[in-house]
């Protein structure tokens, strides 16, 4: 299971004073000679790789524009950013019948903003500017001698309006006097690229979360479990928890426990219906062996020392991996993630009884057997320990290596 590519592209939006308003965020290919996609695709993948990068990466503090094709506006696809912080382009591809319609007065009610994308009047317009709270006008669409008329009839409704395409000098001074909110354009800032990477989750995993979610009840146990065995779906699951809930809140997580507990059921579902629209990349890999073996290791060590605390072992060393995994820095999962301070201690530091496991661990499976530990743990219990850890990680790994319908249960 090797890291997959990750691209997301932005475009700054721009208030009238020069300052950042937020950045809309584009499909970029990660080669060139990909087939075609339709747009659902295209939103999807956005979406999914957006929660990868992690939303403080993509775009700090300001407001994400997210460009919507019928799925998202109908509820096929879900949208797993943060309401508060989110405003969903309606794509002018999208035809605006009653069913779309629907589907926005839902997502306005869930504290989603909505946006009119490359605007030009149509029939039965008046309905979507009701709940729209911004309409973006294309500088390139609207011959100038017809924006006047047009920003006329869109002020008649609560709503802010962005020029887009805006790509000259003359064309930032021209919008600036026709009174527009916002300006975008090459003009102002060229789309830039934000790459990342991604530990793809096995066929294999995604049924089984499938089959435990469609159960009556939301099995946390059984979530849990599943989710240990695939590192990238762990750090997937703390960049979903980083974007807080419904009500905007932010909690740190302790553990896998803590994030499932604050996504919640629902979110979940639809976290799991994202990435079962995406292909899964199936294939096993030496550094995820490793990685379940480390923090199983350190979860066995941790538990003889303190039962309480054997969960916050496992995750800390699963994080403490995510360098090797991924090529992610540790400053950048620190800053990302919303670790709890134990957490981010025992995955980093060094001075607490975890951290000082994690790290003996870590040197262990390095290859230095013999310098005094830091945790005073023995020769031999970090053996056994050893043995039980390895034999549970081949066993995951070779688990999610099986061909699909082997061994399901």
């Amino acid at each position: 299971m090797s890291p997959i590519d990750l691209v997301v592209a932005r475009q700054a939006i721009f208030r009238r004073n020069g300052e950042i308003y937020g950045y809309e965020l584009l499909f970029r290919p990660v080669a060139a000679d990909l087939p075609v996609i339709d747009g659902d695709l295209m939103t999807s993948t956005v979406l999914f790789s957006s929660m990868n990068i992690g939303i403080e990466n993509l775009v700090g503090d300001k407001l994400i524009f997210c460009n919507a094709d019928r799925g998202l506006l109908t509820g096929a696809i879900p949208i797993m950013l943060p309401p508060e912080r989110t405003v969903i382009e309606i794509l002018e591809s999208v035809a605006p019948d009653e069913e779309v319609l629907q589907g926005c007065r839902q997502l306005v009610k869930a504290g989603y903003r909505m946006a009119l994308d490359d605007f030009e009047w149509f029939p039965g317009a008046e309905k979507f500017l009701e709940l729209a709270s911004v309409v973006k006008l294309d500088l390139r669409l609207t011959k100038p001698d017809a924006l006047p008329a047009l920003i006329a009839r869109c002020r008649e409704y609560d709503i802010e309006l962005v020029a887009e395409k805006v790509e000259t000098a003359e064309e930032v001074e021209l919008s600036m006097q026709l009174g527009f909110d916002y300006l975008q354009g090459y003009a102002l800032a060229r789309p830039r690229v934000v790459p990342g990477k991604a530990l793809d989750t096995s066929h294999l995993t995604r049924v089984r979360l499938a089959a435990s979610m469609l159960s009556d009840e939301f099995d946390l146990d059984e979530l849990e479990r599943i989710i240990r065995t695939e590192p990238g779906m762990t750090y997937q699951l703390l960049n979903l928890a980083a974007v807080g809930a419904r009500d905007g809140l932010r909690r740190p997580v302790k553990s896998i426990r803590d994030a499932l507990i604050l996504i919640g059921s629902v979110r979940m579902q639809s976290w799991l219906a994202l990435l079962l629209l995406r292909p899964a990349s199936i294939g096993g890999s030496d550094e995820l062996a490793n990685a379940l073996y480390r923090a199983r290791m350190c979860e066995t060590l941790v538990h003889g020392q303190s039962a309480a605390q054997s969960a916050l072992g496992f995750t800390a060393g699963i994080l403490s991996s995510f360098e090797n995994l991924l090529g992610i820095p540790a400053a950048e999962i620190v800053n990302t993630l919303p670790l709890d301070d134990d957490l981010r201690e025992a995955a980093f530091g060094e001075i607490s009884p975890v951290a000082r496991i994690v790290r003996d661990v870590i040197e262990y499976q390095g290859g230095h057997t013999s310098q005094v530990r830091r945790s005073g743990i023995s020769d031999l219990d970090f053996d056994l320990a050893s043995m039980k850890a390895l034999t549970w990680a081949v066993e995951a790994t070779a688990e999610i290596d099986q061909p699909e319908g082997i061994g399901a249960a």
